[in-house]
């Protein structure tokens, strides 16, 4: 049976889910879910209740893709930050490309444990503009530590199909609540060379 998953999104900084360019996607934070959602289940996240406990974006995942191949796929994305490499013992590590984001090795080590990046589509981005939901799926709402898949059903998942489609189209109808200053990152690019910022800056994760 297909699932629905909640969380709280706690900051809304832009970079988890990322909204660029007209995509939402999950690549850091979240570990368990990007684990373990697969295609065709849905993701809804919830403000804090002390912000109103809305909901700040839902969308079905369309591509679960590992860490590394997201990266691939779109270098240069703001959250495709861990780039697969295989060491000489043959295991494999992440180069975390932005490494002023989660700085701590513990950090770096859950998003990397999460395995997988997730690509949603359809997707609604509210952001700072999140909604209530209506009645008819107010028991999906979610407002602990973790995530829940509890109270999924077909019945359920049909109502949230629903309820999002009645909001309008899908795609990106607001801005984080919590924008990191991304002029003072460094943002993920290519390598280019030897004299890549990003090869002297980088820092290993072994998964």
């Amino acid at each position: 049976m297909s699932r629905v998953w909640r969380y709280v999104l706690r900051t809304d900084n832009g970079m988890a889910p990322c909204s660029e360019d007209g995509m939402l996607t999950l690549t850091c934070c979240k570990p368990i879910i990007r684990r373990y959602a697969k295609v065709g289940e849905w993701v809804v996240a919830f403000e804090p209740t002390a912000l109103g406990g809305k909901v700040a974006y839902a969308g079905q995942v369309s591509a679960v893709l590992p860490l590394g191949d997201y990266e691939k796929r779109y270098r240069g994305r703001r959250d495709a930050v861990y780039r697969a490499e295989v060491l000489a013992d043959g295991q494999t590590a992440f180069i975390s490309l932005l490494p002023e984001y989660h700085s701590e090795e513990d950090s770096r080590a859950r998003d990397c444990n999460g395995v997988n990046g997730l690509v949603f589509d359809p997707f609604w981005y509210w952001g700072r503009n999140a909604v209530e939901a209506p009645g008819e799926i107010a028991d999906l709402a979610y407002h602990y530590v973790g995530q829940s898949t509890k109270n999924s059903s077909p019945t359920k998942i049909a109502l949230l199909d629903e309820w999002l489609r009645s909001t309008g189209r899908p795609g990106v109808h607001g801005t984080p609540r919590d924008p990191l200053p991304m002029e003072a990152l460094e943002r993920p690019v290519e390598n280019r060379g030897c004299e890549s910022k990003r090869t002297k800056a980088r820092s290993l994760v072994r998964c």
